[in-house]
């Protein structure tokens, strides 16, 4: 990677999707200029911050996150449009990423999102950056939806996870993609301690709560997996897919794989290990003379069985 210019792309991923400030610090350190950004979801938040010059400041706050702090801002809402009103989180965040307009940033910036009944990718480059980003990381059933007239903005992961596609190209930079939704790899499992144990009790909540809401009476046999399991499982599937079919189209010049089990969607109180795994994985692919780093070249999803 001979010149200092990247343009850099950035994945959807939920609280995986911290790893891009380790991957982001890591470039900096090594003298590379980031003169182009693109995300979707947790990467378009990411890269939006970045963007408006606050990434040291949210990195501060997102680390201090006790896993109380965290459920607190989830402002968690049991309903059939999401489990996040999105608020108090949204309310927190606005402090890093303001109340100016993309086309003011000093780098360009385009976030992803999907209009879900008109069936569309929707690319924001222009406008109120705090709404692109609030549409971009609506995630279905998780958060609320941003309604815009009569449309209707979810989670750009539905449409283009890495949205390698979408950012500004120069005559001398290279790319560079952050993808968290890169296939399962085995990881050293921390023991469960009971500081952490109350977002699994959240998250159990969660379930029992859509379950009962989806079937109207109690199981008798308790499943195995809940609603809440099933969607964001479903979700990771898809983010991977989409994400494998564009790799095909177009190669970065440096693509940083994450792993999808590296932290759950909401397990933003583990910002500290997450964003030193993005930095570690950074560096170690600048160091390398492949385009790919992590995860290797077989996707390992392709599996025959018979039941």
């Amino acid at each position: 990677m001979e010149t200092k210019n990247i343009a850099l792309v950035l994945s959807s991923g939920g609280a995986r999707g911290l790893a891009h400030i380790g991957a982001i610090r890591a470039l900096h350190e090594q003298g590379y200029r980031i003169t182009a950004v693109s995300g979707t979801s947790m990467g378009a938040l990411v890269g939006a911050i970045l963007a408006n010059g606050k990434l040291p400041e949210f990195s501060d706050f997102i680390t201090n996150l006790t896993r109380i702090d965290v459920i607190r801002l989830m402002d968690l809402a049991v309903s059939k449009q999401g489990i996040i009103k999105g608020e108090r989180v949204f309310g927190e965040i606005k402090r890093f990423i303001g109340e100016g307009n993309i086309e003011d940033l000093p780098i360009p910036f385009a976030a992803v999102a999907t209009d879900l009944f008109n069936h569309r990718e929707i690319i924001f480059r222009h406008g109120s950056l705090f709404s692109a980003v609030r549409a971009s990381a609506a995630i279905p059933t998780v958060l609320l939806p941003l309604q815009y007239g009569n449309d209707c903005f979810v989670d750009g992961a539905l449409v283009n996870p890495l949205p390698i596609n979408r950012v500004s190209r120069s005559g001398n930079d290279r790319l560079v993609a952050v993808n968290v939704n890169a296939p399962r790899q085995p990881l050293h499992a921390k023991k469960e301690t009971p500081s952490n144990s109350s977002y699994h009790k959240i998250r159990e909540f969660v379930n029992q709560k859509w379950n009962g809401a989806m079937s109207g009476r109690k199981a008798a046999v308790p499943p195995i997996h809940g609603f809440f399991d099933i969607v964001s499982g479903s979700f990771e599937m898809m983010q991977h897919k989409l994400t494998e079919a564009s790799l095909k189209e177009q190669k970065p010049d440096l693509l940083i794989n994450l792993p999808v089990n590296m932290a759950d969607m909401l397990e933003f109180y583990k910002a500290k290990d997450i964003i030193e795994t993005g930095y570690r994985a950074t560096l170690a692919g600048l160091r390398l003379p492949t385009a790919e780093t992590n995860a290797g070249n077989e996707s390992g999803l392709v599996r025959e069985w018979i039941i």
